[in-house]
């Protein structure tokens, strides 16, 4: 058979599609990106926030017209939206034949198959382009208990995968081509507190048994990020000095009401504590606006704390009330327009911010890697500094010279704009 998936939502649902694909080609069936030609269509959703599930509903809708012209004799819906309401809604989508759970892979295998599936427990996925970047996920679940947030009764509490599994799949990953290798759970810092170990010790295990020139961090946590973890990145120069830690706010009656620590006084220390001790540090940071009793005070404290802390990269999401969250309930509302307006004033700081400390790279030498042949005719490549995650940064554009997508290499800053860089080769 031929099986096709779309994969919504994060990196770590990513990665679990390229897991899921794998179970397929490993009991004969072939990947195809063609799903007018496939014969199972796969839609492994994300129901994080409000517009996570109305793209999943979008996406479901468009298979399923699919399926009625092309091939397809089953439709599957997986994630986190199949695993939160699929009791609720199988009969309103008549053209889905199978509601996956994200641990019902297994079963829903065997009986496609109608044996028992051949593979269970192999960390090998079908990986997607370019292959010298890869997530790999440390972890399940969430053990923290933020008011806005559906993840923990979805994906259950934290559970960390063992060292010994990661590092058999970082070393694979290696083997398919990786050269930066990207660590992604629910709270990447949470690692191994289940386990009785830590972030620390397994970075320490990767820098000593793998040999990728980079290792990324994504999804930290404020509460987390300690002196061992800051001293490990500070001295070794294959850990990225990127530290996305999402903040979500900085007022202190907003932040216990999001059931978030540190405070907002805690939340300067870490800031100040990052930048002394990581020379060249990239802080990136989310928040949350228009939260539940959000007031133009609790947002003025949020502006002069964006302006202090100077982060390099920032994003700004309106609250979405999630039903089955304490916060659902919560009360006053700003009102939607309010929100945005806030939104959009925080996005402007930003804007200035990036540009300011881009403009300051202009001359300097930086890292490199080539991600991809642009799309823009005016550059020969498109790729990112250590500064720049996959996906949620900017882009470093490359007009000369010919390289091998995944190359390393280092190049002369020659321009900058809001959020995107200009370089020359040596």
């Amino acid at each position: 058979m031929f099986i096709a998936i779309q994969n919504l939502g994060c990196s770590k649902n990513q990665v679990d599609g390229e897991r899921i694909l794998s179970l397929f080609t490993y009991n004969g069936h072939e990947i195809t990106e063609d799903f007018s030609t496939a014969d199972i269509i796969i839609v492994n959703t994300c129901a994080f926030i409000k517009e996570a599930q109305e793209e999943a509903i979008a996406a479901i809708l468009d298979m399923g017209e699919i399926r009625k012209t092309g091939r397809c004799r089953t439709l599957i819906v997986s994630g986190c939206f199949s695993q939160r309401y699929r009791d609720k809604i199988n009969n309103e989508f008549p053209e889905v034949d199978i509601w996956a759970g994200v641990e019902d892979w297994e079963q829903v295998l065997s009986s496609l198959l109608q044996k028992p599936s051949g593979e269970k427990s192999s960390f090998k996925r079908a990986l997607s382009e370019p292959l010298s970047t890869q997530y790999i996920k440390i972890a399940e679940g969430c053990s923290h208990s933020c008011s806005f947030c559906v993840i923990p009764s979805i994906r259950g509490k934290f559970k960390s995968r063992s060292t010994d599994e990661i590092l058999q799949e970082a070393q694979w990953l290696y083997d398919q081509g990786t050269r930066e290798l990207i660590l992604v759970a629910q709270d990447t810092s949470f690692y191994g507190r289940d386990k009785g170990t830590n972030l620390a010790a397994l970075l320490e295990t990767l820098l000593l048994r793998t040999r990728f020139p980079w290792i990324r961090m994504m999804y930290l946590h404020p509460q987390l990020v300690n002196n061992d973890l800051l001293k490990l990145i500070a001295s070794e120069e294959r850990l990225c000095s990127y530290f996305d830690i999402p903040l979500q706010h900085v007022s202190d009656p907003i932040l216990t009401a999001m059931n978030r620590l540190p405070l907002s006084k805690g939340l300067y220390s870490l800031v100040d504590q990052i930048r002394s001790e990581v020379r060249d540090a990239t802080l990136r940071s989310s928040f949350i606006l228009g939260f539940p009793g959000e007031t133009e005070k609790h947002f003025n404290e949020l502006k002069q704390f964006i302006m202090y802390a100077r982060f390099d990269k920032m994003g700004v999401f309106p609250f979405s009330p999630e039903e089955g969250t304490k916060a659902y309930s919560m009360r006053p509302r700003p009102r939607i327009a309010t929100t945005q307006r806030r939104c959009d004033e925080l996005m402007s700081i930003q804007q200035d911010i990036s540009r300011g400390l881009l403009e300051a790279k202009i001359g300097s030498a930086q890292q490199i890697i080539i991600d991809r042949v642009s799309d823009d005719h005016d550059f020969n490549y498109e790729g990112r500094t250590m500064a720049d995650a996959p996906e949620v940064d900017g882009r470093v554009f490359i007009q000369d010279g010919s390289f091998e997508l995944g190359q390393i290499l280092t190049a002369k800053i020659i321009g900058a704009s809001d959020y995107d860089l200009y370089a020359e080769v040596f």
